[in-house]
């Protein structure tokens, strides 16, 4: 039985120092060199997330990608060659995707593209009011510092380094009162 319990998922950070956002250097370290690594070789993908999981020395680094024309498998591949000739494949299993209908949101540029969508926000304990790590609704209003995200019960504001993870949440599939998909 893997440590944690039957199919969950162990993960391992050594000696890595958590940020008060809630993110890790390495984690940060990792993002900022695969962004570095794009801009360079491939300057027109955009990375809207770039992280590790697994255990050390044998974790997977999962890479999300956006591009203006399409992501398919030639892209992917690409970015998969790119990340290989800085090293990365040595060190990583690699993983390189398209962001799919709920993208993952990371740089200002993306909160702004999203403002009026339904978004969900995961945020360090504390950061919000009640004892949520988490909010949903509609993105109203999106800065380098804050976020405003109109919920059922009002607005709320997130400061952007309180956002551990965010991304766009998918409604279409939804069916509204009385109303079927079929």
């Amino acid at each position: 039985m893997a440590p944690g319990g039957a199919g969950r998922e162990t993960r391992f950070f050594i000696g890595i120092k958590r940020r008060t956002d809630g993110t890790t250097e390495a984690a940060t370290t990792i993002e900022q060199q695969v962004e570095a690594l794009l801009a360079r070789g491939l300057p027109e993908v955009d990375l809207r997330a770039a992280r590790v999981v697994g255990r050390v020395g044998s974790g997977t680094l999962t890479v999300v990608i956006d591009h203006p024309g399409q992501v398919d498998h030639a892209l992917c591949a690409e970015v998969t060659r790119v990340l290989g000739d800085a090293g990365l494949r040595d060190r990583y299993a690699v993983e390189v995707s398209s962001p799919g209908p709920e993208p993952p949101l990371r740089v200002t540029r993306h909160f702004v593209a999203a403002i009026g969508e339904t978004v969900r926000l995961g945020v360090n304990a504390g950061s919000i009011p009640g004892s949520s790590r988490s909010v949903s609704g509609i993105l109203t209003a999106a800065s380098d510092d804050a976020l405003t995200v109109a919920t059922p019960d009002g607005d709320v504001v997130v400061l952007r380094e309180a956002v551990r993870r965010a991304r766009v949440v998918c409604t279409s599939n939804v069916p509204s009162e009385g109303r079927s998909l079929s």
